[in-house]
């Protein structure tokens, strides 16, 4: 991950306010019409259509958090596209916007790779795809048993 960005998506995972690089962040859109697959098990929950082509969308949330409510952040993750849901895309900032991040201490998660301050709170700046990993182990496979 690159310390030069191009700015930041802040995003809302339950009360928990996290950031990551808007270079890793292909778009944003609004979580609707997704649909459940039968076979499929999380963290995969489904797919939406995204200009007539359909996108896989992996839940990081909560568990319990209704299907169509949210926001989904589009990443490629290797030869896919992705989408990853959250509870709520809050701003998109200017680099300026996001202070430089202090190095995130030992005791947090892998995924979170700095801790900034934004609006008087913590921001952790996250790593989607390590996020992935760790929150929602799996999803790497439960994308390829899906597609055959």
């Amino acid at each position: 991950m690159s310390n030069i960005s191009a700015g930041f998506v802040l995003f809302r995972l339950g009360e928990r306010t996290f950031a990551t690089p808007l270079d890793e962040v292909r778009e944003i859109v609004r979580l609707q019409g997704l649909e459940r697959l039968p076979g499929t098990t999380p963290p995969l929950a489904g797919v939406i259509v995204l200009r007539g082509m359909p996108l896989p969308v992996l839940d990081v949330r909560a568990a319990g958090a209704p299907d169509n409510s949210g926001d989904i952040l589009v990443i490629d993750s290797g030869a896919d596209t992705v989408g990853v849901a959250v509870d709520e895309v809050s701003a998109v900032l200017h680099p300026d916007e996001l202070p430089a991040a202090d190095a995130a201490p030992k005791a947090l998660p892998g995924y979170v790779v700095g801790v900034h301050t934004y609006r008087g709170g913590p921001v952790l700046l996250v790593d989607l795809q390590a996020l992935l990993d760790t929150t929602a182990v799996g999803w790497q496979e439960s994308l390829l048993t899906s597609q055959t």
